[in-house]
């Protein structure tokens, strides 16, 4: 146990010092060699580098620091595919920095989940394969079967599986620090954008109008406004119960995206007070004190976070069940 706390408190540390590496780098300014901004003297390598970050921290703006950690939480373009010589249709394919770090989420899931099939077939199974079948028997009985039942929900858990996972996934990858500015040493928190999020809801709003068609046939629609209204109610009624079905959708999107975002914002903030007390107080060697409350706070954040990476994809994944389900049987 002794061993274990050791290896956490080495793991905090590594961690605390990636984060702070980005702001760290962040301070580089290019001055002429031999000379510090401060006082002009020739010092050594070690020296001229150190004066210079300290230099141009000082000269940034108070609301620097912060624009500066939130930018790394912006996807941003990283490559477009030269397909036509018009530049509008160019950016249609463009790909972002969210994207690749999805496609290693699948590259992952299939690493994983690939020995977790076999296991069923062979019968042997390994500890991990085993926590993995676990997780997936949880998903399937307590979410799926809990809420559609054995029979109904049977033909949904391969769906359902893989939208939990992969926001899981995707949510755990980016837990992980950042070792650089830009892609691909700059990881990201793909649900960390709306884009990703809703692309997840509008799968789930396609299904609900879908399979609600499907179940009820075009009475799907008249069903959304309660029987025994008076005829005067009915159109104000059909608008508002059509908005709540679009409304489901956008909560999902909000809900993941704003959640996975606020977490990075609130590290990124942390991080940034530290530099930013530095300066107020004109670099003294009394500001390394307040990196010990900042650098403490990211980490307690960074704990936190690991928690709700599973929470919001239980979240989105068993609201989904719960909408799907509900357009299915609206008589429920």
């Amino acid at each position: 146990m002794q061993r274990m706390r050791v290896l956490l408190v080495a793991w905090l540390c590594f961690l605390a010092a990636l984060v702070g590496s980005p702001a760290l780098r962040a301070q580089e300014h290019p001055v002429e060699h031999g000379a510090t901004p401060a006082t002009g003297h020739a010092q050594g390598e070690s020296g001229h580098a150190a004066a210079s970050h300290a230099s141009h921290t000082l000269e940034m703006a108070s609301g620097d620091f912060f624009k500066h950690q939130f930018s790394h939480s912006v996807p941003y373009a990283i490559y477009t595919p030269k397909l036509s010589p018009d530049e509008n249709v160019n950016r249609l394919f463009t790909i972002y920095n969210v994207q690749p770090w999805q496609w290693v989420c699948l590259l992952l899931m299939l690493v994983v989940f690939l020995p977790v099939l076999g296991s069923f077939r062979s019968g042997r199974a390994g500890w991990f394969t085993r926590v993995m079948r676990g997780f997936c028997l949880w998903v399937r009985d307590e979410m799926v079967y809990s809420v559609m039942g054995k029979e109904e929900g049977r033909a949904f858990v391969p769906l359902f599986l893989f939208t939990f996972f992969f926001i899981a996934f995707q949510n755990v990858i980016g837990l992980v620090p950042s070792a650089g500015h830009h892609f691909p040493l700059a990881i990201y928190t793909a649900t960390g954008t709306p884009y990703v999020t809703g692309a997840l809801a509008i799968v789930t709003l396609m299904l609900m109008v879908g399979l609600g068609i499907k179940k009820n046939g075009l009475a799907f629609f008249k069903n959304l406004v309660p029987h025994g209204l008076p005829l005067p109610l009915v159109p104000i009624m059909f608008v508002i119960e059509l908005i709540s079905l679009l409304v489901k959708p956008f909560a999902l999107t909000i809900r993941l995206f704003a959640n996975m975002l606020a977490g990075h914002l609130v590290i990124a903030s942390a991080i940034a007070l530290i530099f930013l007390f530095t300066k107020m107080q004109g670099g003294a060697i009394t500001s390394y004190l307040t990196l010990v409350p900042c650098l403490g706070m990211a980490i307690f954040i960074y704990v936190i976070e690991a928690f709700v990476t599973l929470l919001q994809a239980y979240i989105f994944t068993f609201l989904s069940i719960n909408f799907i389900y509900q357009a299915m049987h609206q008589d429920h």
